[in-house]
């Protein structure tokens, strides 16, 4: 257990640090109460079956992973396209992607597909249920993915609007009904958010603030480090010199140095920082775009950075090639009554992910948007029928396109991997830890 995967664990255990559960027993300022609580039986299982904590988070990433690539992905594309349920053997091609590109996520305690699972929970009680019950527990499912993601919170417009859109058949003010229900579900799971919140710290929200009163904005300090880098790995083994693997940004770090500020100290900063420079902003957000989506490790912490990772780079730029071309075609067959709902949908998942293009981007902020692609290629995907009804100009078009892609995705890579900070390991012997980073970052992890 590494990091916040291990900072989790400890947190659920004090919840029992008494000796027996005490619900104020444990506050953490940027992490919600919920994931910890639903981890804190098993630390108290794992003491009793003496047992290591990696060998439980094993076994409840795998239940975690039947249940968003066995279900949830599943249910949500049947629920927003309709027809018949999605076939077991494209639910098991959507798994074994998922299993290629993020299997060892699944070995740890963290909250990335625990939260997708519950925001996709949330949709499909709202797409699939008609009544009261659907909506109470959208709410409570959707309150869960944001207590354990705050960025989720930008979610919750598209889901509201989604709960208050009457079912067919339903009169108008039915979908008031449900978005009562919705709130009241979301109570359920936000109300002991709240009074932690207000018992710790004297503050009466019900979100995970994140940062403590009167403290420098954790969000604002993400836009600098947005600017300054263009994607942030975490590595445990030993053939890189730090934890952190920072791609720098030089563009994006020209542009903050030429502010003069040392901190956003608002928003409206950053907005009018970007504002003044258009293309250099929209520069960065497009290298966090496509450094977000290119996942080389199949792990949150890497054993080996310097290794070969083209198969799955190469897979992946298939992927994204797949699923955008599905996503850009098939939508455009449906008629037009019935995009409301998938829009509604489609803002939930992918709000989160323009959200966290400003940030320091890793590959797991991104997660929806890649299982969305995942799933267009699993579920959506008909090669040899389109290969054989499409023109020799159609063809033509999409090899073509295919080739670009990966001839890109590889080239914006290897420009990516140039800027890995102090990547070359022949110097690291030869000269002290100090001269290779800054004074304030030089501390052996």
């Amino acid at each position: 257990m590494h990091h916040d995967s291990r900072g989790y664990w400890d947190f659920a255990e004090k919840y029992f640090e008494t000796g027996r559960f005490e619900f104020l027993s444990y506050f953490n300022i940027q992490r919600g109460y919920l994931f910890p609580l639903l981890l804190s039986p098993f630390t108290q299982l794992v003491v009793e079956a003496k047992m290591l904590p990696i060998e439980m988070t094993r076994y409840l990433g795998a239940a975690t992973a039947a249940l968003v690539f066995g279900w949830a992905g599943p249910a949500l594309w049947q629920a927003v396209k309709g027809g018949p349920a999605v076939s077991l053997g494209r639910r098991l091609l959507f798994a074994g992607l998922g299993f290629v590109l993020w299997r060892d996520y699944f070995n740890f305690s963290l909250t990335d597909f625990p939260a997708l699972f519950a925001l996709a929970a949330s949709l499909i009680a709202l797409l699939r249920g008609r009544g009261v019950v659907s909506a109470v527990l959208a709410g409570v499912a959707v309150a869960a993915a944001t207590n354990m993601r705050p960025i989720y919170q930008v979610a919750l417009p598209a889901v509201g609007l989604l709960a208050l859109v009457p079912p067919l058949g339903r009169a108008q003010w039915w979908g008031l009904v449900r978005g009562g229900a919705l709130v009241l579900g979301a109570a359920a799971v936000l109300l002991p958010q709240a009074y932690t919140n207000s018992i710790h710290v004297n503050v009466r929200s019900p979100w995970v603030l994140t940062t403590m009163p009167g403290q420098p904005s954790l969000f604002l300090q993400q836009l600098e480090w947005g600017l300054r880098t263009q994607k942030y790995e975490t590595t445990v083994g030993s053939d890189y010199m730090q934890a952190g693997m920072y791609f720098m940004d030089e563009r994006g770090k020209a542009m903050w140095e030429a502010t003069g500020l040392t901190e956003f100290s608002t928003a409206s900063q950053y907005v009018q920082l970007c504002l003044g420079r258009p293309w250099r902003s929209m520069g960065v957000w497009q290298r966090h775009l496509f450094n977000a989506l290119d996942v080389q490790y199949p792990t949150p912490y890497i054993q080996e950075v310097f290794v070969p990772t083209w198969p799955l780079a190469w897979l992946n730029y298939s992927l994204i090639f797949g699923g955008l071309l599905i996503l850009l075609l098939r939508p455009w067959q449906r008629p037009r009554a019935s995009w409301v709902r998938p829009a509604l949908v489609l803002l939930a998942l992918l709000l989160p992910c323009l959200l966290a293009l400003l940030t320091a981007i890793e590959c797991r902020f991104l997660l929806p948007l890649h299982l969305l692609l995942s799933a267009a290629v699993a579920f959506g995907a008909t090669p040899l029928r389109w290969w054989r009804a499409a023109s020799a100009r159609a063809r033509g078009l999409v090899v073509a396109g295919y080739v670009a892609t990966v001839v890109s995705g590889f080239s914006a890579s290897a420009s990516a991997q140039k800027h890995l900070y102090k990547a070359p390991r022949d110097i690291w012997h030869t000269l002290p830890l100090h001269e290779l980073l800054p004074a304030e970052e030089a501390q052996p992890w």
